[in-house]
Parts: C-alpha cells; structure tokens; sequence
C-alpha cells in the first residue's frame, strides 16, 4: 500500500512539473493563431483595399505596354516589352484566362480589361504583409512586426504602387522572402544543417523570383553586404563554421531562367543594349511643380530631377502620423546601429535614398521598394513611443495604463493612416498630407495622375468627333486601345510630341489631348500653342484637381 502511495506521489510530481510546460505550449499556440489571424484579417483589409475599384482608373500608357505584351505571349512571341523580365507579364496573361472563363460564366458581372490586367499586382501586395511581418519579426519581435504589417496593410503609398502593372510590387514581395530566410539560415546553429540548407534555398529560389520580376540585382549585393558587415548570430565555441551553399547560387540562377526565359534569347539583350543607352525615347523631361526637368540616365547625377525628389515625397506624400513615428525610428536606429536589426533598416534606408536620389531618372514608383523599410522604422519608432510612454507612466505608478497606451498608439499611428488611405481611394495616387499645401496633383503631375481620366477625355472625343477626325495626345498605346474599344478605329491618331508632327498641318477637326503630367521639352511649345490658340471643349477632374483637358482645332 506504501509502495502505491509512493508511486502515485512521484507520478503527480511529474505530472505537477509537466503542467507548466504544457501550459507554456498551449500559450505560445494560442499566441501563434492570434498572430496568423491578424495577418489574414491584415490580408483581407489590405486587398479590399486595393481591390476596390481597380477599374476605376483607366490603363496608363506604361500598362499597355504589358497588355500588349500578353497578347503576343497568347501567339506564342515572348520578346515583346524585353526590358522587363517576364514572370509579371506570365502572371497577367494567367489573369485574363481566368478572368475569360470568369466572364465566359458570369456575363452579368464580368471582370475588365483594367482589373484583369492588375489582379495580380493587386493580390500579391496584399500577401506582402506576410513577408514584411516575417522579417520584422526576425530582426525585433512580433509586435513590431505586427506593426509593419499593419503599416503596409493601410500605406495609401504601398496601395498605390500595388494598384498598377509594374514590376515593383513582385520585387518588393520576393526581395522580402528571400532577405527573411537568408537571415533565418545565418541565425540558425551550425549543427542544424538541415534547417541551414533548407533556408538558403528557399532564399536562393526567393532571389532566383526577384530577378525574374525586375532586373534589380543590387539587392542582392544588399544583402550580401549587411552580412558580411553584421553578425546576426553568435557561434558557439566549437561550432561549426559555415559559408553560403553552392545550392543557393545554383537555384538562384535555375529559377530565373525559369521563370524568365525570355533571358537566352539574343533578341532580349538587343533590346535591352537599346533600351539602357537611350536610343529608345521618343520624348524626356518631368514636369515637378512648375518646372520641367531632365529625367534620364545620362543626367545623373546632378542635372536630373532634383536630389530631393525623394525626400519630397517622403514629406508630402506619407501621412504625418507615419512620418512622426519613421523620424523617432531612424534617430533609434542611428542610435542602436551597432544592433543587428536597427542596423539592417539603417544600411538599406541610406542605401536606397542616397543612390536613387543622385540618379538623373526618378519615377515614384520606384519607392515602393523603399516602403518596407519605411514601415519598419516607423514601427520601431512606435515600439519607441509606446515603451516610452509605458515607462513614464509605470515610474509615476500607474501600471494599468498599459492597455489605454495601447488604444491610443493603435488610433493613432494606424487608424489615422488607414482612414486616410480609405477616404483617398480609388485614386490613392494623389493623397497628400498637410505639408503639401492640398497641392494633389502638382509637386509629381506624371505619376501623381498616372494617366488617371485620359480614358475618359478619350470617350468624350469619340463621343463628339466626325467620321475621320483626328485626336492628338501623348499615348498612342492607350489611344489605340480605346479608340478600338469605343468603336471609333476610323479616327487619325497623332503625337504631339513627334518631330514630325505640325499642329497647323493636321488634319481638322483636330481634338488635342493635353496632360500637364506629360509636358516633355518635345512638346512643351506645341502645348503653349494649343493653350493660347485652341479652345477648350472639356476638362476631366479627378477628385478636384484637373487631370486631362481636350482642345479642339477646327
């Protein structure tokens, strides 16, 4: 009977010291599902979002460059728009096959051209919370991931860039993943070879994706250098040493052949060579605020667009509760760069903003590769704040100020941010914050506008010209296509910018379309000319703000 007692004794302690353990599993498990429900709850806001009258605006010049692009992938020509790599355009031409069978079954509610063409830009920037939050959470804590992804959720600059079909969003979602799992194979121990292994090749298949969506090699070298210059984990005496895999340069390099095999053929890197050395503009400047700038290659690096161009728009085009908390971040990240994680954030912020800024060619576009870091800096800096602001309160003896910390940190670093995404769609492009003055539509005109209402100034002029007549502009793609739409292919098409083009030699009617985001030093005379000689016969407002006027010269 003793020996009973004594048996049931020892196996209650057991079970007593198990309970703790089991407990602590059950917590962290809960603690896992709260985590992935928030994502997905992120995942949903963030492409309703960007989902949200995507056929709103009509297609820019630059995205009917790939639809033309996806036509010829249909008879089998993959050369066309060769200086892009191909893996965007292959998602797009899946986009329409389902988006036909969708139509094909569903006539009553059929999906456009102009969705169609940006689905998958659309769902892939709303699935960048899940890489973002990855990352964050492997240099800080899950709290500040949690953050950037909720930053990038409701960015109304990252809904933006993911709203149009360009390469940067792919970029930015492949170049996260494979940044996350180079460093989780760095933090791994070097007796988990197995886990070592299998993280540098999902991040060598991640790069291998990253190129196959834009030819930007250089982060890759960004990485490569944060490494060599951080340790992101200490190695145990005795533990073995380990150098970057074979396989993970080898399955780099075999995935973006794969997915961008247009690469080996020699009438690619033809294009390409034209492409790179400028034989292939038809017109140059940027319009920024009143002044037209060069914007090419060869100007850089300082008779380009201004070098601020960047830092303007990180003024002006972000929400002030976003910059307040991105300020306090750097100063913490210059203050803790010694530090893996803050470290990482200051050598790619600086790495991004001082090279791109002395560039001659600058399009907004290209930040939403800077968006991620932006993100996390303001969530370390709300990490700041908020620790802060726990500590302050803590010393004064008002220890359940913690959850009403929370409440106002949450209302105003996301909340405010996510409203005014809300209130700028569907034209998200020309949000500005206070610091700009309300001027949308002014400081960047192109790519504020992005060919926004052009569609519309082209419906009216088939709604209104004669057989024949002829309709100017600075979008021959975009032209094509809806004059083909509305039924109105008997129209003459012209460039206002082509040296070849006279305006007093045009056939009349004549309907002269006039974006002030596309003034070019080839065309700015002609412009002046229209404004001053032509009347107006219609102007398109998106949001307030004049977007695209029509002239007539009869």
């Amino acid at each position: 009977m003793s020996r009973s007692v004594e048996i049931s004794s020892v196996e209650g302690e057991a079970l007593a010291a198990a309970s703790p353990v089991r407990a602590s599993r059950e917590s962290a498990q809960e603690l896992t599902r709260a985590i992935a429900l928030a994502l997905a709850l992120m995942f949903a806001l963030g492409l309703a979002l960007r989902l949200t009258g995507a056929s709103a605006l009509g297609f820019a010049e630059d995205e009917i460059n790939k639809l033309e692009a996806v036509r010829a992938y249909e008879r089998g020509d993959i050369t066309p728009n060769a200086e892009h790599p191909m893996l965007m355009k292959a998602f797009i031409y899946a986009s329409f096959e389902i988006a036909q069978f969708w139509n094909q079954h569903n006539p009553g509610r059929p999906l456009s051209d102009e969705t169609a063409l940006r689905l998958p830009n659309i769902l892939f920037g709303a699935l960048t919370v899940l890489p973002l939050f990855l990352l964050t959470a492997a240099l800080f804590d899950r709290r500040t991931g949690l953050l950037a992804a909720a930053l990038w959720t409701f960015g109304v600059n990252a809904i933006t860039y993911n709203r149009i079909a360009k390469e940067d969003t792919l970029l930015v979602f492949f170049m996260l993943f494979a940044f996350y799992f180079y460093l989780r194979a760095k933090q791994a121990s070097g007796y988990d070879g197995r886990r070592k292994r299998w993280n540098y090749a999902l991040s060598g298949v991640s790069f291998g994706l990253m190129l196959a969506s834009k030819y930007f090699p250089h982060y890759f070298g960004l990485n490569a250098l944060y490494h060599y210059l951080f340790r992101v984990r200490e190695r145990g005496a005795g533990e073995p040493a380990w150098k970057t895999p074979g396989l993970f340069y080898v399955l780099m390099l075999v995935v973006f052949v794969l997915a961008n095999p247009a690469v080996l053929l020699p009438q690619t890197w033809s294009y390409l060579q034209s492409y790179t050395s400028g034989d292939l503009l038809t017109h140059t400047g940027y319009l920024m605020g009143d002044t037209l700038y060069k914007n090419n290659m060869s100007s850089t690096p300082f008779w380009g667009t201004p070098i601020y161009f960047y830092l303007l728009f990180l003024a002006i085009k972000i929400p002030l509760p976003v910059i307040i908390a991105f300020v306090v971040g750097l100063v913490a990240c210059v203050l803790n760069r010694r530090r893996p994680g803050h470290g990482f954030l200051l050598l790619m912020f600086v790495l991004w903003i001082v090279p791109y800024s002395l560039i001659g060619a600058k399009w907004l576009r290209y930040t939403l590769s800077l968006m991620p870091f932006v993100y996390m800096i303001a969530a370390v800096g709300i990490m700041t704040l908020f620790n802060s602001f726990i500590a302050g309160f803590e010393r004064r003896g008002a220890r359940r100020a913690r959850a009403y910390v929370y409440g106002v940190v949450l209302l105003f670093f996301i909340a405010l941010p996510a409203w005014a995404a809300y209130a700028s769609g569907p034209h998200y492009a020309l949000y500005t914050n206070m610091l700009g003055g309300g001027r949308a539509g002014y400081f960047f005109p192109h790519d504020e506008f992005y060919d926004d209402g052009l569609r519309e100034a082209i419906r009216y002029v088939t709604s209104v010209a004669p057989q024949g007549a002829t309709i100017v502009h600075e979008t021959p793609g975009v032209v094509r296509y809806y004059l083909q739409k509305f039924g109105r292919e008997d129209m003459q098409s012209r460039v206002l910018s082509d040296a070849k083009f006279e305006l007093a030699a045009a056939p009349k009617p004549a309907y002269i379309i006039v974006q002030r985001g596309r003034t070019y030093f080839e065309n700015r005379q002609k412009l002046a000319t229209v404004r001053a000689s032509y009347r107006k016969v219609n102007e398109v407002f998106v949001q307030g703000v004049s977007a695209v006027e029509v002239y007539v010269a009869e």
